[in-house]
């Protein structure tokens, strides 16, 4: 998918391409023994590019802003009407070599009338004049290197190995005189007119050759390529070095023996790709049923009329060659774009020029080069994919490469220079460097890193760079501070993050300066984490740099300045700008965290990482807004609170569970701060607790309101009753407590460990006194916090023991009045049925160390109204039954309240 930027660099074309490309998938390369299997034909591969706007591609901007347009950059790419038809001849010349001995090539034959559309007389014509010419030979060029696991023929455990090679026909094949005979006899004979034979190497099992041979090729598609190992004997061995034998070497006479057939091996020559490689081949005795090791050769073919045309003209011819091949497969998936394209040929097309390259015998250097050239002038107009330029580059840095690169730099311009394509492949490999670095100054706005596709793309580019600078010849004409791939790389990072950095400044831009900042931050450590994860280890793979270093020096030299700026001048003390504040803190706190898992040097005087001390006085801002918000929040919640458990059985209400997650959050911001210096952490985080302390009395205090506020403690009735949402509300006291206490025996764990203030206690561990006193300090203002809501819990049991004390007076007032042949069970049963109905509730509904001391004020005020019974009973005659009753009731009474 094609996408227009906007650049901010130097050269016209960089607005024209580089995409998000998609995700790459690499082609396997070939086997050692694959090289010789050409024969199998591929699907051939459709490009297909996808485009938004065709359009605007027509449309780009050059170095001075004023509109180009990219179509008559294209135009003047096309190929003249005489330029096509020399490289028609050229392809049907290749062809037509090859078409009389391998007929089976009319697929190649439709392919170039296809792909170079002339009209069909012209080509009609061209093919007619190659078919009547005499057609060029070809001749099979090897390289013999070496053999292993062949067979011991000798009595000392070794042989004396050299190699036979020819060529006959296919059709002899599996003649009886072939399966016995041998090459040399039927050289002799007249049956094969060239033969190959390499020196002998003596005593060994792995002989080491690599030999050069050529052999004329009379008819490709039926002849068969023959090497035969043998067993040199031209040495006489004595008996002595026959094994077993020592001693008696002096009552023998030297024998003579004649040369042994080791293996051969037969490979068909239409088998051979004409550019060849090495591969491994299989020897065989002469039943073929046993093998006899293995041979390592390398084997390509090559025209034999190389001779008679130039260098320069093959090349020229070449060019002309490829670059109409370009024309075509560039648009065949697509006519409409050839914008973006993989430079991934068809089967046939590269068939076609690999037979070129054999034809008139071009180094895959040379042709390497004078490709590459081609590609990048496609290139500068309408972009291709950087793993392109990677395929050819590999065959120019080899060491012919190297070499030929040099020649061009020491004779470029001269008069005797070997050439204009030399002067052509020189310039593209410089304009290339130059296209390289641009596009990697820019990367950080042509590519989305923040996805595979884009790593990948920028992997990709880094290689090309990474090859370019392999070719030292190349690179000495660079200025000094781009010599070394790791500085220019560097300068790449650097400048790319500059600019990234400030078009994501101008687009994040808003009212206010601070938001701007933030928006920024925020965009710097998505980019830092993406860098951390992904770009950092691909190109620490491919060159020396380490990715994460360079943006933070970089990043460093933008936003440290604009941070301490924006303090500076901004009224912090607002709530809204604080909290803005507090975000720009943790993306920048974030970032350092990253940055700090960079490895090595390079980071020491960084501004970026004192960032802490830009925001010293922030933090006290930042907690006075986190406990108001906190205490907002609390209030709401008390509010909304339905005053019903949130748990069956004995729970808290939503209010409770609420603003231990407010509290939560609060201690979680201190946290998320990890202030580093020790004596400036101990203040702020004393400041913390007290402001969670008063928070969470807050909370309590808001809670007993609605106490009042619902009259939960009236006795409007007569007949006080206890209810499920008073008991709630202790239980949310009660649990408030708990949390703030450092020693706790119930469940609720304290606030010091649940809201992980321990983690913050424990950063002042270097300096040990401190950490102590910091320890103590915060467990005692906690301790004290929570006797406060002790005594407010307290007062409201005594608030509810004394809500008892009418209703049992009024019970004890019956007792005493019933008649004095009354039972004291008969008449306790209401009183018993009162206080049982009430303690079933406390029970059920209540902390069992809320209903405790709560069980204590009511066993008080029973007490107190039995005592103010006594008290005020009138005095009669034959009181002494009252008196008895009344010891009754007070037994039962204490008997009912233990087993409570």
């Amino acid at each position: 998918r094609i996408y227009i930027y906007r650049i901010m660099a130097n050269r016209s074309w960089l607005t024209k391409r580089h995409s998000k490309l998609p995700a790459i998938t690499c082609t396997p390369q070939c086997s050692p023994t694959s090289v010789f299997t050409g024969t199998s034909k591929e699907p051939i591969k459709e490009t297909s590019i996808e485009v938004d706007a065709p359009e605007a591609l027509k449309e780009t901007r050059t170095a001075n802003g004023t509109l180009h347009d990219s179509q008559s950059d294209a135009e003047t790419w096309v190929l003249k009407q005489d330029e096509l038809e020399q490289a028609f001849q050229v392809a049907v010349n290749t062809t037509v070599g090859a078409m009389s001995l391998e007929p089976n090539l009319k697929e190649m034959k439709d392919y170039i009338n296809e792909a170079f559309g002339l009209p069909e007389q012209v080509s009609a014509n061209l093919w007619d004049k190659a078919e009547h010419k005499q057609p060029s030979r070809l001749k099979l060029c090897g390289k013999l290197i070496s053999a292993r696991d062949i067979p011991a023929m000798d009595a000392n455990g070794k042989s004396d190995p050299y190699c036979v090679v020819g060529i006959i026909l296919e059709s002899d094949r599996n003649r009886d005189k072939v399966k016995t005979g041998h090459l040399v006899q039927w050289k002799k004979e007249g049956f094969v007119t060239h033969v190959f034979r390499s020196t002998t190497k003596t005593a060994t099992l792995e002989p080491e050759w690599n030999e050069d041979f050529e052999l004329p090729i009379d008819n490709l598609g039926e002849q068969v390529l023959v090497i035969e190992v043998w067993d040199s004997d031209e040495k006489t061995v004595g008996v002595s070095e026959i094994k077993g034998a020592k001693g008696i070497g002096a009552f023998f006479k030297d024998l003579k023996r004649t040369d042994d057939f080791i293996g051969r091996t037969f490979l068909s020559l239409k088998e051979i790709q004409p550019q060849g490689g090495p591969g491994t081949l299989i020897l065989h005795s002469h039943t073929a049923k046993n093998k006899s090791g293995n041979i390592w050769v390398h084997l390509s073919m090559k025209g034999q009329e190389e001779g008679k045309i130039s260098l320069t003209t093959k090349m020229d011819q070449s060019i002309l060659l490829f670059k109409a091949l370009v024309m075509y497969e560039a648009k065949k998936g697509n006519p409409n774009c050839q914008h973006n394209w993989d430079a991934e040929m068809s089967v046939v097309a590269k068939e076609l020029l690999t037979r070129h390259t054999a034809y008139y015998g071009i180094d895959e250097t040379y042709q390497a080069a004078v490709h590459l050239s081609v590609l990048f002038d496609y290139h500068k107009i309408f972009g291709v994919q950087p793993r392109c330029f990677s395929r050819f580059l590999d065959h120019i840095i080899n060491a012919s490469g190297r070499k030929l690169l040099s020649v061009a730099l020491s004779q470029s311009g001269a008069s005797d220079s070997p050439g204009d394509w030399v002067d052509k492949v020189l310039g593209a490999l410089q304009g290339l460097l130059t296209e390289v670095y641009d596009i990697l100054c820019n990367h950080l706005i042509l590519m989305d890193v923040t996805t595979t596709s884009g790593v990948q793309s920028l992997t990709e580019w880094t290689q090309v760079m990474a090859k370019l600078y392999q070719l030292d010849g190349l690179v000495a004409k660079l200025p000094v501070d781009r010599r070394s791939l790791k500085s220019a790389l560097e300068l790449t990072i650097q400048t790319s993050v500059e600019k990234w950095y400030g078009m994501t400044s101008e687009n994040a831009s808003q009212i206010s300066a601070v938001s701007t900042l933030k928006t920024v931050s925020e965009s710097c450590l998505t980019l830092c984490e993406t860098i951390q994860s992904s770009i950092r280890p691909a190109v620490k793979k491919e060159a020396d740099v380490d990715y994460l270093v360079c943006y933070t020096v970089s990043l460093d030299k933008l936003l440290s300045p604009a941070v301490m700026k924006c303090l500076k001048d901004c009224d912090y003390k607002d709530v809204e700008l604080a909290n803005t504040l507090y975000g720009i803190y943790l993306n920048i706190k974030h970032m350092c965290d990253v940055a700090k898992l960079a490895e090595g040097n390079g980071l020491q005087d960084i501004e970026l990482f004192s960032y802490q001390r830009w925001f010293k006085k922030v933090v006290q801002v930042w907690l006075t807004v986190a406990l108001a918000r906190c205490k907002e929040k609390i209030s709401k919640a008390v509010q909304v609170d339905q005053i019903a458990s949130v748990t069956d059985g004995v729970g808290y209400s939503s209010s409770l569970v609420d603003t231990s997650g407010f509290l939560y959050q609060v201690v979680e911001f201190w946290n998320n701060l990890g202030w580093s210096c020790p004596e400036e952490t101990y203040t702020f985080m004393i400041e913390l607790v007290n402001y969670i302390s008063e928070a969470a009395l807050y909370y309590v205090e808001q809670i007993y309101t609605r106490v009042s506020n619902q009259s939960l403690l009236d006795n409007n009735t007569g007949k006080f009753t206890v209810t499920t949402q008073l008991c709630t509300i202790l239980n949310n006291m009660e649990c408030m407590q708990q949390k703030l206490l450092s020693q706790t025996s119930t469940n609720v764990p304290s606030l010091l460990k649940e809201l992980n203030l321990q983690t913050s206690i424990e950063r002042l561990q270097r300096e040990k006194g401190i950490c102590d006193q910091a320890k103590k300090h915060v467990e005692n203002i906690l301790d004290s916090a929570a006797n406060d809501i002790e005594h407010k819990i307290t007062i409201v049991s005594k608030q509810l023991g004394e809500q008892f004390i009418p209703t049992i007076s009024r019970f004890i007032s019956d007792i005493v009045n019933e008649a004095e042949g009354a039972k004291t069970e008969q008449i306790l049963n209401p009183l018993e049925e009162y206080l049982n109905t009430n303690l079933k509730t406390l029970s059920s509904n209540l902390l069992f160390s809320v209903f405790r001391n709560l069980l204590e004020y009511i066993w008080m005020a029973t007490v107190n109204a039995l005592s103010k019974s006594v008290s005020t009973l009138p005095k009669k005659p034959n009181q002494k039954y009252l008196y008895q009753r009344l010891r009754e009731s007070l037994e039962f009474l204490r008997g009912f309240f233990n087993a409570g």
